[in-house]
């Protein structure tokens, strides 16, 4: 593509004649740059690195240092902007197929498929932007970001399945369930009964595709992860304590979550651990924290299940940094 055509496309601004007028690909990681690429960033030293590994143009956002008036340079507004222009251009004349999927059946349907079924959208244009450009004709992609599909590509489908139930809950734990589907028993799935009508739209998309799938694969979703905690806040394995904190990252489903528990276990004590400002209008203890280190806070030994609306990798930092402290103090 030229350079003029890309300007035209993306709203950007030339900032001086170059000596080469078109580009080869497009790339947002320097170390991926080859002769005759276009580098989309704003870093300088990742633009140094992409002009020494023979970038033909810089497409930046605010000011930048023009290190080398050889190759053009292209200031945008907003590179996010930048690239959804781009993608919008490109899908006009692609033959693929987006599709929305509320969250938690999106994230079942991509622990169950086989790899390479279908593409998962993180509705982040930087990280997707190759997916969809390097996809090959039919390719399904599965998002769960209405806004982010809409703005790269306003025809997509939402899927709706059928109203009828493929599978049939016979058994139902906090933590697991048991179901049969097609004739075929499933037990002790890590699953609470709670998002059994999430893997049922899931297995509806899959068959309406005749995508291959592992219902086996199934652990727990995002929106519903258990860690089991010692009265010294350390994770313990699946099942090995009578504590428990129930961590979802999704403030929408924590009142569908507290009445879960609160049904299967009515005779737990919970407690609600919520960032300050994130309210629920039910009489259940609650902690509200400015920083999720206050997690070490919690006298566990008072509850059953802690409802924690948090990020879930940044909790399981803090909980192994408490065992490895605990190691260090032994000696």
């Amino acid at each position: 593509m030229t350079f003029e055509s890309l300007c035209k496309i993306v709203a950007g601004k030339s900032l001086h004649t170059p000596a080469v007028n078109a580009y080869e690909k497009i790339e947002t990681k320097p170390h991926l740059i080859k002769r005759g690429d276009l580098f989309v960033g704003s870093d300088q030293e990742m633009i140094k690195q992409a002009i020494e590994n023979g970038a033909y143009g810089i497409l930046h956002e605010g000011d930048a240092i023009m290190i080398d008036k050889e190759v053009a340079w292209i200031q945008v507004a907003s590179i996010d902007e930048a690239l959804i222009k781009l993608l919008r251009f490109s899908l006009l004349k692609s033959d693929l197929h987006f599709f929305y999927l509320p969250h938690s059946s999106y994230d079942i349907l991509r622990q169950i498929l086989q790899k390479g079924d279908v593409i998962f959208l993180k509705s982040d244009v930087k990280e997707d932007f190759h997916k969809i450009l390097k996809a090959q004709n039919k390719s399904l992609f599965i998002g769960d970001n209405q806004n982010f599909l809409k703005s790269i590509y306003p025809a997509f489908t939402t899927y709706h399945d059928s109203d009828e139930s493929l599978i049939k809950c016979t058994y139902q734990a906090l933590f697991l369930s048991a179901f049969t589907y097609q004739e075929v028993h499933y037990e002790n799935i890590k699953l609470p009964s709670l998002f059994l009508p999430a893997l049922n739209k899931a297995l509806h998309f899959a068959q309406a595709f005749d995508l291959d799938f592992d219902i086996e694969k199934l652990t727990f979703t995002d929106t519903f992860q258990p860690l089991f905690i010692s009265n010294r806040l350390t994770i313990r394995s699946f099942g090995d304590s009578e504590h428990v904190f129930i961590v979802t990252h999704d403030n929408k489903a924590m009142h569908a979550i507290l009445d879960y528990i609160q049904k299967i276990a009515k005779w737990a004590n919970i407690l609600l651990f919520l960032p300050s400002g994130e309210t629920i209008t039910r009489d259940v203890s609650t902690h509200h924290y400015r920083q999720l280190a206050e997690v070490n806070d919690i006298e566990v030994d008072k509850f059953n299940f802690i409802l924690i609306l948090a990020n879930y990798n940044e909790l399981t930092n803090i909980l192994q940094n408490n065992k490895k402290e605990q190691n260090i103090s032994l000696f």
